[in-house]
């Protein structure tokens, strides 16, 4: 006599189903951060110009990079990101909303 034995096929297939399923969504959450973090040439010609004027400020926000520009509040939150990571500017402040640097001198 004795018990029936292991778990039924059906709930060891549903549990590598779900299993596969996490994998698939961890790749898609992977290739989801790779494409944010790339800039465009647009961002570079944008970059290089805020890069010029930074010197003359004593804080920058994307919205300043905004009002001068006349970009998306995205890609001037981009922009600053990337001058951060060139050293230069330094990041006093980051909040998921707002971002606000100074200038390395």
């Amino acid at each position: 006599m004795g018990t029936k034995g292991g778990k039924p096929i059906t709930a060891i297939e549903r549990r590598q189903r779900r299993l596969m399923q996490r994998a698939e969504r961890r790749e898609r959450r992977e290739e989801r951060r790779e494409k944010r973090t790339a800039i465009t040439a647009l961002e570079r010609e944008i970059a290089r110009k805020v890069e010029r004027d930074v010197r003359n400020m004593d804080l920058i926000t994307p919205f300043e990079i905004v009002q001068r520009y006349n970009v998306k509040y995205s890609t001037a939150k981009r922009v600053l990101l990337e001058l951060a990571r060139r050293g230069v500017v330094k990041i006093h402040l980051k909040t998921r909303r707002l971002i606000i640097a100074v200038p390395v001198k």
